[in-house]
């Protein structure tokens, strides 16, 4: 069970890494030669092979981690969202939004820098990228993904506990002060995805009422 669960951690966290994987393939991608012409195919897909060491290790490493990193959204967006879960009340507390931009800006874009026709430049690069998965599997730090923010939500810690959901700030506020119900599905430790419960209400906003 423990090995499971260390692997889907390392998944969320390469897949926390995909605009990384965007940014490098648009950052390094060549489709005009050097006369400004759009390259052949053949030409095109030479670049990726026939060439020097480094470059083809830094593509086939691309590609590996962007595959893999697939597995972690699959996970999320595809099983953790649609799983039943638990229904519960959540604590009146203070809601923390958690701050996702300092991820980018302190893991993602010194990374974006990387030389890939330098050996050692990508092995420190790689090394770097070992250094932070390991800090952010070890640290349960699951709730930094940009993905999440993209795709509409929203981090909040509230005491002792991660929340990852769809609700606004407002919202679970109101939430929390009535008691009313939510459904919670664990991602891992003290960290949940939490959507709403409709407890019979046909509208969600009637708890506005």
């Amino acid at each position: 069970m423990k090995v499971k669960r260390r692997i889907q951690k390392i998944l969320f966290y390469l897949s926390s890494f995909i605009p990384l994987y965007l940014l490098l393939f648009i950052q390094n991608i060549q489709i005009r030669d050097n006369s400004g012409r759009f390259l052949a195919p053949k030409e095109f897909f030479s670049q990726f092979f026939q060439t020097s060491t480094s470059v083809s290790f830094f593509w086939l490493g691309l590609l590996m981690l962007s595959l893999l990193s697939l597995f972690g959204v699959f996970l999320f967006f595809l099983v953790y969202t649609k799983t039943e879960g638990r229904i519960g009340e959540i604590k009146d507390t203070e809601f923390v939004r958690e701050d996702t931009l300092g991820y980018i800006v302190t893991y993602i874009v010194p990374l974006v820098t990387m030389d890939i026709q330098s050996n050692r430049s990508l092995v420190i690069n790689f090394i770097l990228f070992i250094i932070i998965g390991t800090f952010y599997v070890r640290n349960d730090q699951l709730f930094m993904n940009p993905l999440y923010n993209v795709f509409g939500y929203n981090v909040f810690s509230a005491e002792n506990q991660i929340y990852i959901t769809k609700i606004s700030k407002s919202k679970l506020m109101i939430i929390a002060k009535r008691n009313l119900q939510v459904k919670k599905v664990n991602l891992v430790g003290d960290i949940y995805i939490l959507t709403e419960h409709q407890q019979g209400r046909e509208n969600p906003d009637d708890l506005y009422g």
